[in-house]
């Protein structure tokens, strides 16, 4: 029982951390709105530019929306591992 409280903790852990990012991730996405709504970019040269910074913002959300993905999926692993030891310890206690 104690190795599953830890795994629990470890795995508590890993969500915070996660929602930690997205929170930092978020903040990201919006100074990259912010940046490209100047009224001093709406002039036709400029139009390039504010396009080019916006897509550049864009690729980076989605490289760190990518990272989320990945830690969720591990997340995911590491609860059906409990799960299976949970199950495990289930099936031990009913055979003694």
């Amino acid at each position: 029982m104690e190795n599953l409280i830890k795994e629990l903790e470890a795995i508590m852990f890993d969500v915070k951390s996660v929602e930690a990012r997205t929170g930092g991730y978020k903040n990201d996405i919006d100074r990259g709105i912010n940046s490209t709504s100047d009224p001093e970019l709406d002039s036709f040269p400029s139009k390039a530019v504010k396009i080019e910074e916006m897509l550049t913002y864009m690729l980076e959300a989605k490289d760190d929306m990518d990272r989320v993905q990945d830690s969720l999926k591990d997340i995911t692993n590491k609860l059906d591992t409990l799960l299976d030891m949970v199950e495990y310890e289930a099936i031990a206690k009913e055979i003694r």
